[in-house]
């Protein structure tokens, strides 16, 4: 409470203006992984397979992690307070791709060209379903975004996944 109504320096202040601040892009730390997203080409599909078994074989590709690979914990991307009252339906890989460029793999590697060359050695099965784009017309849509049943929110606001809302 002693800084309400006063002016308070930022610590890192100079070293920004002055282009002396040191950002994570600045470090070059040794033996280091390169991470790359391999991401869904598709609005709204089902990832059936990853074949990763040739991307493996290519020195310098240290892991590839999908869904199976992950916690199947779920989180909210919304972040506007504690507890979010925001829909918890999110996952750091899931078995779904609701958008173009949903996170469907996770390559690391020793450098960027090693885990893009893996990317392409990738063999994603995907069923792909017809994607909601219109608000108004997700409401009782026969197309679900959401049919797991461990979605939560720590509110009760209305939240019904099997009505798109």
């Amino acid at each position: 409470m002693c800084y309400i109504g006063k002016s308070v320096e930022k610590i890192d202040g100079l070293a920004i203006t002055t282009g002396q601040a040191v950002y994570t892009d600045d470090r070059d730390l040794k033996d280091h992984l390169y991470v790359h997203i391999v991401r869904s080409p598709h609005a709204y599909a089902k990832i059936l397979s990853v074949d990763k078994d040739n991307a493996m074989l290519i020195k310098g590709v240290e892991v590839i992690l999908t869904h199976e690979d992950v916690p199947k914990t779920r989180f909210t991307i919304a972040g506007q307070s504690h507890p979010e009252p925001s829909p918890y339906d999110r996952r750091i890989l899931d078995e779904y791709a609701r958008y173009i460029g949903d996170p469907v793999a996770i390559i690391a590697a020793k450098d960027e060209k090693t885990a893009k060359k893996a990317e392409r050695l990738l063999k994603v099965e995907y069923q792909v379903y017809s994607p909601v784009i219109d608000a108004e017309k997700a409401i009782g849509n026969e197309t679900i975004i959401h049919e797991e049943e461990d979605l939560f929110t720590h509110f009760d606001f209305g939240c019904m996944p099997d009505k798109n809302l």
